[in-house]
């Protein structure tokens, strides 16, 4: 059973052991030597001795390494590590001792990859639930996922040893070194394609933390990017991306691939937003890529035809089919807003032609649109007129949360109900009142 250090030693073994240590290491054979080393760790330890402990220890695992028996230190790092009386900073010494000679194992051997694994195995096992030794445990724990990761191509058992570490409860473990271990978990998650779990990782990390830190900064944003890619959340793509162009450590031709993406997801987000303004886009951006913002956010048609002038598909972001099918869908919605904005009603016919679509596809989209309370509209089939109704929001808010919509309409309504059961619970409050005031009257 480990124990906290002492303020003071009952005896110093420091004289002693700068008598003995070099007499013993002149022993021609290490295992006797080993036997000298370990009867000078018993005394220290019973004596709590911590710096002689310390010296004892290293020697120990220097003399094993030294002669290549990787069994018997991987014996001695459970054994000594439950000496009744052990010192904390001692095991925390020796288990630190014990990583550094793990380089000497070479991974490209298999012999000394299984030993490797191990000694990392074992490490894992005598530094489980200690806090003291949490960080060495994390140190081991990403060398494990790494061998599991480039050697033995098993990504499932790399993340699950990484993600089984709560890192960010870590005290003992330096700011920096958290956000990179944090980091390394969330690539590997990524790369596992558990989209999930790395958004759940992701908030580990708080943005502002990250200020003095752009190398990670950037690292983090991306990742971040990657998830609401896969979710095709476009607002917070084009979020993380303004953010992510204010980094003054990107060369210029990341801030121009940056910006230009920031442009295509804002036109794929259901409410443009008006970005001219700033100024770090409209620098590296392309004037033609930038026009498109106009395009979207004015009162005029968009003609099919600005395909054929922009040639979308050779855009990585549009290899997406889906992303590409949101495009369209987008150019579609822009001319029902413009087109509801200046019609009352419309024959259903001149409206495919308007939109550039046949009768079913642009009643379809008629449809989708009212239904996601993007339109108020009507469609009188046997006559082949839509009629709409003017909408009325707030420039620039999501108009499935406007007022006009049909949830503003039930929060009304169940906010009436609240008051009317309000009016009904005061008049009762009332009536109680007016009875005990009338029977006290009788009794008087």
């Amino acid at each position: 059973m480990s124990r906290e250090d002492p303020i003071k030693a009952e005896k110093d073994f420091t004289e002693t052991l700068n008598q003995q240590l070099p007499e013993i290491e002149k022993i021609p054979d290490y295992k006797e030597r080993l036997e000298k080393y370990l009867l000078l760790e018993k005394q220290t330890r019973q004596s709590s001795d911590v710096a002689s402990s310390k010296r004892v220890l290293a020697k120990i695992v220097a003399t094993l390494a030294q002669h290549q028996d990787w069994d018997y230190l991987n014996d001695l790092i459970t054994t000594l590590s439950k000496k009744h009386g052990q010192l904390k900073s001692s095991i925390q010494s020796f288990i630190k001792d014990s990583i550094k000679v793990l380089d000497e194992l070479n991974n490209s051997h298999p012999h000394e990859l299984e030993t490797k694994i191990k000694l990392i195995e074992t490490i894992r096992t005598v530094t489980d639930k200690k806090i003291f030794v949490e960080v060495e445990r994390a140190v081991v724990s990403r060398q494990l996922a790494d061998i599991y990761l480039e050697q033995k191509n098993d990504l499932d058992k790399a993340v699950e040893i990484m993600n089984e570490l709560q890192v960010e409860t870590y005290s003992l473990m330096p700011f920096k070194e958290k956000i990179e271990f944090i980091l390394e978990q969330i690539r590997l998650t990524l790369e596992k394609k558990d989209y999930n779990q790395a958004k759940i990782l992701s908030r580990k990390i708080l943005l502002k933390s990250l200020k003095d830190l752009p190398e990670f900064k950037v690292t983090y944003l991306k990742f971040v990017i990657e998830i609401y890619q896969h979710e095709y959340d476009y607002d917070a793509i084009v979020q993380n991306f303004l953010l992510l162009i204010q980094v003054p450590t990107l060369s210029q031709q990341e801030l121009q691939a940056y910006s230009q993406d920031i442009v295509f997801y804002n036109l794929l987000d259901s409410s443009v937003k008006k970005l001219t303004h700033n100024e770090e886009l409209k620098r590296n951006t392309e004037a033609k890529i930038l026009h498109l913002l106009e395009i979207f956010s004015t009162d005029e048609l968009i003609n099919k035809s600005i395909d054929a002038d922009y040639d979308f598909k050779q855009f990585t972001i549009f290899k997406d089919a889906k992303n590409f099918e949101n495009l369209e869908k987008r150019i579609i919605e822009h001319n029902l807003r413009v087109i509801n904005k200046f019609y009352q009603a419309i024959k259903l016919d001149r409206l495919a032609f308007l939109l550039q679509l046949p009768i079913d596809e642009c009643e379809k989209s008629v449809s989708q649109l009212v239904n996601e309370g993007m339109i108020t509209a009507k469609i009188n089939r046997p006559k082949g007129v839509v009629k709409f109704s003017k909408t009325k929001h707030l420039e620039g808010s999501d108009p499935r949360t406007s007022d006009n919509h049909v949830n503003g309409l039930l929060n009304d309504w169940c906010f009436d109900v609240d008051k009317l059961l309000e009016e009904v619970d005061s008049i009762g409050h009332l009536i109680n009142k007016e009875e005990m005031m009338y029977g006290i009257k009788q009794k008087v």
